[in-house]
C-alpha cells in the first residue's frame, strides 16, 4: 500500500517502494546468488511494473526499498498481513557487494514492535536459504514450524520454515547486535564512497544481470 514512513539509522535509510524502483527490483530478484533462495524473481521490469501497481492497492502490506544515506539503493524489506498485534516479515533481500542487512533488520523490528504496536513477528524462509536461517537466529526468531512444498520456486515445490519473534525476545537480543550493526554501518558508508559517480547496474539497461564472479553471499534475505 502506499505509505511515508521513513526509517533511518546506521548509514542507511528505508523509504517507501515507488513505481520507478521497479528496474532495481528486477536486476536485484534476478541475481545468481537470490535464485532458489526467494519466491520465483521478477520476469521483467514491466511484469515488476504490474505487480506494484496491485500492491500499492493492498491494506496493511508496507513495502521498503533500503538505501544509503546518499540515495543508491541496497535492497528490499517489508512488513504485511498485519493481523491485529501480528504481522509476517519479508521481503528482505540485500546486494551482495554490500553488508547492509542486520542494520536495516534492526530498523524494521524496531518500528514494527515500538510504533505499529505488533507483539510478535512472523517469517517464513526458504529453506535452501542457509544465511536467512542463520540472522533469524542471531536475531532472536524461535523455528515454530514447517510447511513443506509450500511454494513453487523455478517450477519446483519447496519447503518454508516458519520463525517467530516476540516483542519480549527482541528486547534480550537486541543490544548485544548493535556493535555488530554499527560495524556494517562504517562499511556501508566506505563502499558508497566508492561509487561516487559510477553508473549502477540496473540503470545501465533494464535487463537483468548476475553479480560479479567472486561476491560473497552477504545480507542476503533477512
Amino acid at each position: 500500500m502506499r505509505h511515508d514512513i521513513h526509517l533511518e539509522g546506521f548509514n542507511v535509510r528505508l523509504r517507501p517502494v515507488r513505481t520507478a524502483d521497479a528496474a532495481f527490483i528486477t536486476w536485484l530478484r534476478n541475481l545468481d546468488y537470490v535464485k532458489g533462495r526467494v519466491g520465483d524473481s521478477a520476469q521483467s521490469v514491466r511484469v515488476q511494473e504490474a505487480w506494484l501497481k496491485a500492491y500499492f492497492k493492498r491494506a496493511g502490506d508496507y513495502y521498503f526499498i533500503v538505501e544509503t544515506l546518499g540515495g543508491i539503493s541496497l535492497g528490499t524489506h517489508g512488513i504485511y498481513d498485519v493481523a491485529g498485534s501480528s504481522a509476517e516479515k519479508g521481503r528482505h533481500i540485500m546486494r551482495p557487494e554490500v553488508v547492509a542487512g542486520l542494520p536495516n533488520g534492526i530498523l524494521l523490528i524496531d518500528y514494527a514492535f515500538k510504533k505499529m504496536r505488533l507483539t510478535q513477528i512472523r517469517s517464513n524462509c526458504v529453506s535452501t536459504n542457509i544465511p536467512l536461517h542463520s540472522l533469524h537466529r542471531k536475531c532472536g526468531f524461535q523455528r515454530v514450524g514447517l510447511k513443506q512444498a509450500a511454494q513453487m520456486i523455478d517450477g519446483q515445490p519447496v519447503d518454508l520454515v516458519q520463525y517467530l519473534l516476540t516483542a519480549e525476545d527482541w528486547a534480550k537480543v537486541r543490544d548485544p547486535l548493535l556493535p555488530l550493526a554499527n560495524l556494517a554501518a562504517a562499511q556501508v558508508l566506505d563502499w558508497e564512497k566508492t561509487q561516487s559517480g559510477r553508473t549502477q547496474p540496473w540503470e545501465e539497461n533494464n535487463k537483468p544481470t548476475d553479480s560479479k564472479p567472486g561476491y560473497p553471499v552477504a545480507g542476503g534475505e533477512f
